[in-house]
């Protein structure tokens, strides 16, 4: 029995001792470059490690960060030399020996770490490229795969910045379940940040999970009761539901709990307009505009009340023949109102924001059509100018006008 467990122990020694030049002539070869033998070797000892053999500690430390570091050697060589293939195997197999190392805390366990941190960037560099080609479902896995690297708990990073990627890039190859997890797990960190919670709606509506996309608004109206973009997603919500008594109820109460927030208003004020109430829409807007005078978006939007209104008047009159002067005179007065109305909302919006070249195009050519040609030639004159020489020119021109 004695010589039995003799010779038990002198093989198991044989083989350790094996292993140990095994994974010694890998780091020879990978020291002199010799990328191939280095490789061949480490296999080697990997394989004896599958079936079965053990190393000390220290070992087997030494082992997992060489291993690391001849995979990791293989994948960058792909990147320098265009002709061998770029195989991102090579990248998990040194991922996962590098979290194998820092995972044991050992003498090596420093610079795993510092290879790790090159093996996400290598993922996130590369998912970028997959965005870039439109192959969003692999972008999102490398993506996901630094992610993972920087949640090891020797790293503790919690990489929000890839986490959203991942869920975008999942939202935009359908998955939208992975959307939604990751979405979820984003809130957790920032509930303040808008963009998760834009996302996790967006990802159940497109699921068309109607229950949990009105409790991810609830949940988000919550924490960001003045978001605009939250507001409009309610907003939205209920108007493709056809719930609108639910909507304007839902906006009243915000109005009712801020009712100096002009942002409000202002979704009321579209709210009113998507439903046809143009009365309720404009007294909404100038409520807005009265709490903030510098409200582009509602003076943009007042004006577009009375544009869209003036576009069945046109297809009425442009349907009209030669014999009907009366009816054409009449809708054509009531154009010309119309575009008076217009003009005071887009030169305030103007002057706010006096390089836009789309209000200064709509200018135009409202001034043309109601024979304002002096103010029609002061805008197609700006579309030629500097962004400062806009400014200086509609400075000057409206304090010349309210003279």
């Amino acid at each position: 029995m004695k010589r039995i467990l003799l010779i038990l122990t002198i093989f198991s020694i044989n083989f350790a001792t094996s292993q140990k030049a095994d994974l010694t002539s890998a780091i020879l070869a990978f020291q002199k470059n010799d990328l191939t033998s280095s490789k061949k070797w480490i296999d080697i000892a990997n394989e004896k490690i599958l079936n079965g053999q053990s190393l000390k500690p220290k070992v087997q430390s030494k082992f997992y960060y060489y291993k690391g570091q001849i995979y990791l050697k293989h994948f960058q060589l792909a990147i320098s030399d265009t002709l061998l293939e770029l195989d991102f195997n090579l990248l998990d197999i040194a991922s996962e020996a590098f979290i194998l190392d820092v995972n044991l805390e050992s003498a090596f366990s420093k610079k795993s770490i510092i290879e790790l941190n090159r093996c996400a960037y290598l993922y996130v560099d590369y998912a970028y490229k997959d965005y870039e080609n439109k192959d969003f479902s692999t972008a999102g896995q490398k993506f996901t795969k630094a992610i993972y690297i920087n949640q090891n708990p020797i790293i503790g990073k919690v990489d929000t910045v890839n986490m959203y990627n991942a869920s975008l890039m999942a939202f935009s190859s359908g998955d939208y379940i992975t959307s939604v997890k990751w979405s979820n797990e984003l809130i957790k960190v920032n509930p303040l940040d808008k963009r998760y919670h834009i996302q996790l709606i967006d990802s159940y509506h497109e699921m068309g999970e109607l229950d949990n996309q009105l409790i991810s608004i609830k949940e988000a109206r919550n924490v960001l009761p003045s978001s605009k973009d939250i507001i409009f997603k309610e907003v939205n919500f209920y108007l493709a539901t056809g719930d609108n008594s639910l909507l304007k109820e839902s906006l009243d109460n915000a109005i009712k709990s801020d009712s100096t927030n002009p942002i409000l208003f202002f979704a009321l004020g579209s709210t009113y307009a998507q439903l046809n109430e143009l009365d309720n829409a404009k007294e909404a807007y100038l409520s807005a505009i009265s709490l903030d005078p510098n409200y582009f978006d509602a003076y943009n939007n007042l004006a577009s009340l009375y544009l869209d209104q003036t576009i069945p008047l046109i297809d009425k009159k442009n349907s009209l023949d030669y014999s009907q002067d009366k009816e054409f005179n009449k809708l054509s007065k009531k154009i010309n109102n119309l575009y008076l109305k217009t003009i005071p909302y887009l030169e305030q919006a103007l002057i706010l924001q006096s390089t836009n070249t789309n209000i200064i195009n709509a200018l135009k050519e409202i001034y043309y059509k109601v024979d304002d040609i002096k103010n029609m030639k002061n805008m197609k004159a700006m579309l030629d100018m500097s962004d400062e020489d806009k400014n200086n020119f509609v400075i000057k021109l409206f304090s010349l006008q309210n003279e």
